[in-house]
Formats: C-alpha cells, structure tokens, sequence
C-alpha cells in the first residue's frame, strides 16, 4: 500500500531533474513531515492532517515547477496537470477504435485480412501522432495567446480546486495510455498473424493449393479468434477507461482470454490444427499429429503465456482494489 504522502512525493519528483532530485525529496519530505506533526500535536487527526497539509501544497506538477524554476516543455504548470490527463487518455481511446474501424472497413469493402491490419496499424500512428501534435498546439495556444487568456482561466477554474484524489494511480496499478496502445498494436498484429498462416500454402499436384492450417478452421474457429482478440483489445480500453483493472473487468479477462487458449490447445493436441495433406506434401506427416513437437510447443506456450495473462491482471485488480478500499476508508475519516 502507498500513502499519500509516498503517492504525492512520487508525482512530484517525476519532473524534477536527476541532479537535485534527492535534495528536494528531502528538503520536501522534512517540510511535510513537520507539518503533519505540528498539526497532530495541536490534536488533529493523523490522516485528516496529512490530507490538510497535501491539499494545502496543491497540484504536486506545480509544485515541481517552482522547485524547478521552469515551465514544464511549452505548457505553464495552471495548464500542464490537465494537459497530462487528456492526451493520453485521448490516445488511448481513440487510436484503437479508429483502428478497429478501419481494419473492420477494409474487410467488409472486399480487402484482404493481411491488408486490413496493415491499414489500422497505419491508421493507429497517424491518428496518435495527429491527436498528439493538435492537442499539444491547443493547449499551447491557451498558454501563449492573450487572446485565449480567458478561456485559459476559465477551463483551469473548472477543474476545482486540487485534491488527494486527483493523485494518480501508483504505477503499479495505474493501466497507462502508452500500455493500452501497445495492447492493442500487439492484438491487431497477432490477428494479422493468424490470418497470414491461414493464407499460406502449397502448390500441389494439378496446381491446386494446400493450406497449411486444416480448412475446416476456416469456417469457424479462425473467426472465432479473431473476435476474441478484438474483445482482449476492447478490455484494456476499458480498463483504461475506469483508470485500473477492477475485478469484474479481470473475470471478464480471464474468461476471454480461456475461452482463446482452450481451443487453442485443443485443436493442437488433436492434431487438428494443420492440414494433415500440407504436412503430407511437405514430406513430414508428424507435423499434423497432436503429439508432434511443434503442436506440444504451442499447447504449453499458450497455457503459460495465458495463465501469467489472467494472473497478472488478477494481481493488479487485486492490488487497486485494495487502494480503492484505503482511499475510501481514509475519506469517511475525514
């Protein structure tokens, strides 16, 4: 569990140059620590004391602007905390439906599978880069301009005044904009994946193809998986959303993510997984059987990489909700 202090402390020393980081967290942690007692000697509450003495310094991002004696990169620091919440929750929840949508166009307007994640993959960086750069211009021109100066004051009056809940999640917990597009990328390349396998073959006789994964995968199971990897992508959008994993959004992950593996690691030890003609024409029959080498490597890959998936996630959901819980306690104390 992380106190507020600790979270605040954190929050605050991210911007803080290497070089001089260590004096102020100490010259920082003594001013707090001291005040806290002050109040608790004059009868306060610890925690309503620590909570009174983080509020009153304010938005830790403005606060290391002071200690820095600079502005952070173009933005002032009235505008930066709100800056650093919108972006990246822009990016991370735009970039992936503006993916899957164009992934989704291109499959229902005749193109192929490989070409359709390539255009949402492409799609994705365009869309990141363009939301990051006119984001960026926006707010910068909120900082700059006279003209903006009372929109400027106006948006930062309405976001209130700064509070301990405002502290982002511990890093721990926290699901972060750069880690849902990653999740997302990673899902649009694993669906381009399995559909580039699918559409490799072999000439044989009188021409014909031969796929290398059983045809009879085709007409459900291949579908199936996609749709499966579409809702893993979905998920960490959604756990993005709420901020971190909840519990519920982590059973919904486990089941989706076993309901991906299961068949999986079926169709590979019944040996259904490769076409039995491909391995046949290949010269290496085995290939085709559930206990050849390679179907036992991507039965147990996919069992250990999907068993640390749902646990990893059970691990974080588990460790913010204990922090939801303290949060919660602490606020009806005060």
């Amino acid at each position: 569990m992380t106190s507020w202090t600790e979270r605040y402390l954190g929050e605050a020393l991210r911007s803080i140059p290497d070089s001089s980081r260590k004096d102020v967290e100490r010259e920082l942690r003594s001013s707090i620590d001291d005040a806290i007692e002050e109040q608790v000697e004059a009868g306060h509450d610890r925690l309503a004391a620590e909570r009174s003495v983080l509020e009153g310094l304010g938005d830790p991002t403005r606060l290391a602007a002071a200690y820095s004696g600079r502005p952070n990169y173009l933005i002032g620091p009235d505008l930066f905390p709100l800056y650093r919440q919108v972006v990246p929750r822009l990016i991370a929840v735009v970039v992936p439906i503006a993916a899957l949508v164009v992934a989704a166009a291109r499959v229902l307007g005749g193109g192929s599978y490989p070409d359709a994640i390539a255009a949402g993959i492409s799609v994705a960086i365009t869309v990141a880069i363009q939301l990051a750069f006119w984001s960026t211009a926006t707010f910068v021109f909120l900082e700059r301009a006279d003209a903006a100066r009372a929109a400027r004051t106006q948006l930062v009056t309405s976001t209130g005044r700064w509070t301990l809940e405002r502290l982002p999640e511990p890093t721990k917990t926290r699901v972060t904009a750069g880690e849902v597009v990653g999740e997302v990328i990673t899902v649009l390349i694993t669906i381009g994946g399995l559909l580039f396998l699918n559409s490799l073959a072999t000439t044989g006789p009188g021409g014909a193809d031969i796929k290398l994964l059983d045809p009879a995968l085709t007409t459900f199971w291949l579908p199936a998986f996609v749709v499966i990897l579409a809702a893993v992508g979905v998920l960490h959008v959604m756990a993005f959303v709420v901020g971190r994993w909840t519990m519920p959004l982590a059973v919904v992950h486990a089941i989706v993510e076993i309901a991906f593996a299961v068949p999986l690691v079926k169709l590979a030890l019944d040996g259904t997984l490769v076409n039995p003609a491909f391995a046949a024409h290949v010269g290496y029959p085995p290939l085709a059987e559930g206990d050849a080498p390679a179907m036992l490597a991507i039965a147990v890959v996919t069992t250990l990489v999907t068993g640390w998936e749902i646990v990893s996630v059970f691990l974080r959901a588990r460790d913010g909700q204990a922090l939801g819980a303290t949060i919660r306690s602490w606020g009806r104390s005060i």
